[in-house]
């Protein structure tokens, strides 16, 4: 009896070689998009940290001689804290902190630091409370999506709002 698979010898070799690829961009596309996912988290939750403890942190605590904060004024302060609540995934040129009051918000000085608008704030929170609130937001441009065939650059962001305590 003749065998009829000869001609078929080497053809599993052959789609292996052809799908292979394909399914390591999948794998590598995942697991960075899950790394990038894992990053954006960790901003969240430095940026929230941040907002909560700038809202317990009074205003004049970094005021006086001697400065208990050092050099640093209160948004700075609240800046580490941020930076360090984000496990190395900022820098603190990354972070905008401001303390607002009112509604549309002012801001004074030293209560902000690396705001990108005029007026001092962080962000349009919209919230309409004539009230303080500390603002905290973040931005990091370094993280990127990348599946061996394709490159993805990927800026993630993230707000936060608190009521001011004091």
């Amino acid at each position: 009896m003749a065998r009829s698979d000869g001609h078929e010898r080497g053809a599993a070799m052959v789609e292996f070689a052809l799908i292979l690829p394909l399914v390591l961009m999948l794998a590598f596309g995942a697991v960075s998009a899950a790394l990038v996912y894992n990053h954006k988290l960790d901003l969240i939750h430095a940026a929230r940290e941040g907002a909560r403890y700038g809202a317990t942190l009074p205003r004049d605590q970094c005021l006086g001689s001697p400065n208990p904060c050092g050099t640093s004024t209160w948004a700075q302060v609240v800046q580490s804290v941020v930076v360090q609540r984000s496990l190395g995934d900022l820098a603190a040129a990354d972070v905008c902190v401001a303390l607002v009051t009112g509604s549309p918000g002012t801001t004074s000085s030293g209560l902000y630091v690396n705001s990108p608008r005029s007026d001092g704030q962080c962000f349009d929170d919209g919230s309409g409370d004539p009230g303080d609130r500390v603002q905290v937001s973040v931005r990091r441009t370094s993280d990127r999506i990348n599946g061996i065939m394709f490159n993805f650059p990927v800026t993630l962001t993230s707000q936060a709002t608190a009521k001011f305590e004091q």
